[in-house]
C-alpha cells in the first residue's frame, strides 16, 4: 500500500531546555544554521509523500509562517493547529477526517535515521493497529517512556518484566484505525494509546541499529550541534551523458537515449546504500535552441521511468542549458551553473544538506573533475566497465 502522508509532531515546548524554548520551540532550534526540523524534513522528502503534516501548539505562529502551505520537493507541508496542547495522542485527533489510510509518525524532536521505506512496504494486517521502530535504549538519556519493551519471534511487542535494551525509537506506522482510539483530550501517545494497544496485542515492532538522538536535553543538544553531519544525507552525483547514457553528441529526444551497461543496477544499489543520487548535466543544447525545456523535461521523464522499472530511483535531476551565444537572455545567465563551474552542485548541496565528506562524484570528462575540486567533492572518473562494478568499490 503506498503511503502518501506523513506526519511531524512539533506541539511541544521542551521545557527541559530550559531558557533555550522560551522564545523558540524545540523543534525549530537551529543545528548548523538549519532548524532541527527541517533536517527531518530534509531526509524524508526524498520518499515522495503527498502530504506532511506538521502538528502545532507551542508557538504555532513560527510554523505556519515558515512551513505552511510550502511545497518541498514532491511533498506539500500543511500545518495543523491542535489548539491548546493535547500531548502527543490527543494532537492527532485534528487530523481524523483528513488522513484516510495508513500513515507515518515522527517525533519532531528525534532523528532516527532509518530507510522509511521498510515502513512503506510494511504490512499491517491481521488486525495490527500499529508498528514501532524499537532502537537501543543506551542512544537516549531522556526517553524514559517505553522502555524494557521486547520483540516476539512473530513481531508482535511485550512489555517485559525484567530490564531490556528495547526502547521506542519515536517513528512509527499506523493504519488508519488509530483514530477510533483518540479522543479530543488530552492524551498521551505512549502511555494511554499504544501502551493499551501493546497489552491487546495490535502492536508489531523492528529493531533498527541505525543512528539515533533526541534533543530533550542541553547534553544531547550540543552533541548534535558539534557533530552535525550526524544530520546530512550522503549523496552519489552522476554526470549524465557519458555516464548515465552513451554520449554521441547531442540527444535530442528519447529515441537516442541509450543507458550505460550496469547504470539501472547502480543506481538501485546507491538506494540501497542509502544514498542520494542527483545527476548533474550540462545541457547547452537548450540554450543553443536545439531542443527546449520541455523536450529536455521528457527526455528526463522518460529516463526516471524506465529506471523506475528496475526499482532504481533518481532523487534529483539539476541541468545547465547555459550558452554564452543563446539568443534567449536567461540562458546567458548562471554561467557557474555550467561545469567546470560548480554551482548546480552547490545547489544540490543546499537543496538536500548533503554531507560533503561522505559524498562522490562519477563524471567522465575534466570538467567534471574541475567542478568537484571547486566543490571539495571526491571525484573519479567514469570507469569502461559497468557503473555497477565501479560504484560497489567505492560506496
Amino acid at each position: 500500500m503506498k503511503i502518501d502522508d506523513l506526519v511531524i509532531l512539533v506541539g511541544g515546548r521542551g521545557s527541559r531546555l530550559g531558557k533555550l524554548t522560551n522564545i523558540t520551540p524545540k523543534p525549530l532550534i537551529k543545528i548548523n544554521n538549519i532548524p532541527f526540523v527541517e533536517h527531518l524534513l530534509l531526509k524524508v522528502i526524498k520518499f515522495k509523500f503527498r502530504h506532511i503534516y506538521l502538528l502545532c501548539s507551542y508557538k504555532k505562529e513560527k510554523f505556519f509562517k515558515k512551513y505552511h502551505k510550502k511545497k518541498l520537493n514532491h511533498s506539500k507541508i500543511i500545518c495543523v493547529d491542535e489548539g491548546k496542547q493535547k500531548g502527543t495522542g490527543g494532537a492527532l485527533y485534528k487530523l481524523r477526517d483528513i488522513i484516510k489510510k495508513n500513515f507515518i509518525l515522527l517525533n519532531g524532536d528525534t532523528f532516527f535515521d532509518i530507510n522509511l521505506d521498510d515502513l512503506i512496504k510494511s504490512d499491517l494486517k491481521k488486525g495490527n493497529i500499529a508498528k514501532i521502530c524499537l532502537t537501543d535504549i543506551k542512544n537516549s538519556y531522556n526517553n524514559n517512556i517505553f522502555t524494557n519493551l521486547e520483540l516476539k519471534k512473530n513481531l508482535k511487542i511485550n512489555f517485559s518484566h525484567k530490564k531490556t535494551n528495547l526502547m521506542n525509537g519515536g517513528v512509527y506506522l499506523f493504519s488508519k484505525k488509530i483514530f477510533s482510539y483518540i479522543d479530543k483530550r488530552k492524551l498521551s501517545l505512549e502511555n494511554d494509546i499504544l501502551y493499551n494497544l501493546i497489552l491487546k496485542k495490535k502492536v508489531i515492532g523492528k529493531f533498527y541499529s541505525d543512528k539515533f538522538i533526541d534533543i530533550g536535553s542541553i547534553k544531547k543538544l550540543n552533541y548534535i550541534k558539534k557533530n552535525n553531519n550526524f544530520l546530512k544525507n550522503k549523496a552519489v552525483f552522476l554526470d549524465r551523458d557519458g555516464v548515465i547514457n552513451k554520449h554521441d553528441g547531442y540527444i535530442l529526444n528519447y529515441q537516442n537515449f541509450i543507458f550505460l551497461r550496469g547504470v539501472k543496477k547502480a543506481i538501485k544499489y546507491a538506494n540501497y546504500m542509502r544514498y542520494l543520487v542527483i545527476i548533474i548535466t550540462n545541457q547547452s543544447s537548450v540554450g543553443r535552441s536545439y531542443m527546449n525545456e520541455k523536450q529536455l523535461t521528457l527526455i528526463h521523464n522518460k529516463m526516471k521511468n524506465e529506471l523506475s522499472k528496475s526499482k532504481a530511483y533518481l532523487d534529483d535531476i539539476f541541468y545547465s542549458p547555459y550558452y554564452k551565444n543563446s539568443k534567449y537572455k536567461k540562458f546567458r545567465l548562471l554561467r557557474n551553473d555550467r561545469k567546470p563551474g560548480n554551482g548546480m552542485l552547490k545547489k544540490g548541496i543546499k537543496k538536500w544538506n548533503v554531507d560533503i565528506n561522505s559524498s562522490i562524484f562519477i563524471g567522465d570528462s575534466c570538467t567534471d573533475k574541475v567542478a568537484a575540486n571547486r566543490t571539495k567533492l571526491k571525484f573519479y572518473f567514469k570507469e569502461k566497465n559497468s557503473l555497477y562494478e565501479q560504484l560497489k568499490k567505492i560506496i
